[in-house]
């Protein structure tokens, strides 16, 4: 979450529906800040023993267990947060090239450890809508770390693109992996807060996250409505 968005205030008001969804996510995933605290709670011991024994050896390799847990119990956090409240939307011209560049970039780093290929196609499509683009990248980002998720820790392609509609009046924007065809039952599952694995890279809260996104931008989000054999997550922008 940008300081930006921590200044903005939420909305006064929360819908009772608003505020079941958030019992729900809460009640989904508390298993998962569980098991991200019980890491950490791990981490800590050690760390600690190998202080106070000069293991300085171990408290390098508990170090890199406790990274990457600390910032997905933070990443859920944040997450859990931005379900739960409603912030306004800044409305501006938006570059979705810039939008882009700047969500592929943040997950460069798990790109690379995890051997994923990245490529964009449609770069060349003019493609500037009135939107919030930090909220936009936010959705971006999301549907990437779930495309990274689909391919269960093993090599594989993502491929951001974006093309315009055939009457020139919606933006669309795919995010498609070569991770297991995901049956109907699990796209379904994953418009609600859902821990699919123990050491996904996301928090479960990522497709809901932008399904609310997009839909503030009267938009939509789908999920494998093609005949592909990959994944294929499809958001569509009116253009305005």
């Amino acid at each position: 979450m940008t300081d930006e968005m921590l200044k903005s205030k939420p909305s006064a008001e929360i819908s009772p529906e608003r505020l079941a969804q958030a019992g729900a996510a809460v009640a989904d995933l508390a298993h998962l800040a569980k098991n991200l605290l019980q890491v950490l709670s791990g981490c800590g011991e050690i760390i600690d023993l190998a202080i106070k024994t000069n293991q300085f050896d171990r408290v390098r390799q508990a170090w890199q267990l406790h990274q990457p847990s600390f910032q997905r119990l933070k990443k859920f956090q944040l997450d859990l947060i931005k379900y739960t409240k409603s912030y306004p939307l800044n409305i501006e011209p938006c570059d979705l090239s810039l939008v882009f560049t700047s969500a592929s970039k943040q997950l460069e780093p798990f790109f690379s450890k995890r051997s994923v290929r990245f490529s964009l196609t449609g770069a060349d499509t003019p493609a500037t809508v009135n939107a919030d683009s930090e909220k936009l990248r936010d959705a971006v980002v999301n549907l990437l770390i779930t495309a990274v998720d689909n391919l269960q820790d093993e090599p594989g392609q993502i491929t951001l693109g974006i093309s315009l509609s055939d009457t020139g009046d919606a933006i669309r924007i795919t995010v498609s992996d070569t991770g297991p065809r995901l049956d109907n039952e699990t796209c379904n599952d994953l418009l609600s807060p859902l821990e699919r694995y123990r050491n996904m890279l996301g928090t479960g809260l990522e497709i809901p996250l932008a399904k609310q996104i997009i839909e503030a931008h009267h938009g939509t989000l789908m999920i494998n409505t093609d005949d592909n054999s990959c994944n294929t997550l499809t958001l569509t922008l009116p253009v305005t």
